[in-house]
């Protein structure tokens, strides 16, 4: 009896795809499945993620601004790099303006 009971457990487990299994059996020979594994992963579930952009040493990532308008690129597209709001230097000196420049975390 317990031979064909461990037999037919097991052809269940295999068929449900568990690797693992454990199984109760008691004085009288009955098997009863106590808890079941994890299924097999499927294997389309593995594959390398595709990058969604090019590297950094891309060549696409590049620019044909000269390096003479850099510094003036620079500070025309980034008004705000030295914690201002556009504003002239010397009007961050009072007020709320002249605060430390911080992190915005939200």
């Amino acid at each position: 009896m317990l031979f064909w009971q461990l037999i037919r457990a097991s052809k269940y487990i295999a068929a449900l795809g568990c690797r693992e299994a454990l199984v109760d059996v008691n004085g009288w020979g009955f098997v009863t499945i106590a808890f079941l594994g994890d299924r097999d992963p499927s294997p389309s579930a593995y594959r390398p993620l595709e990058p969604t952009r090019a590297h950094w040493s891309d060549p696409v990532w590049s620019s044909s601004t000269p390096d003479e308008f850099a510094s003036d690129a620079t500070r025309l597209i980034f008004p705000c790099a030295n914690g201002g709001s556009g504003r002239a230097q010397s009007a961050l000196t009072t007020g709320a303006y002249a605060l430390t420049a911080h992190a915005d975390t939200s």
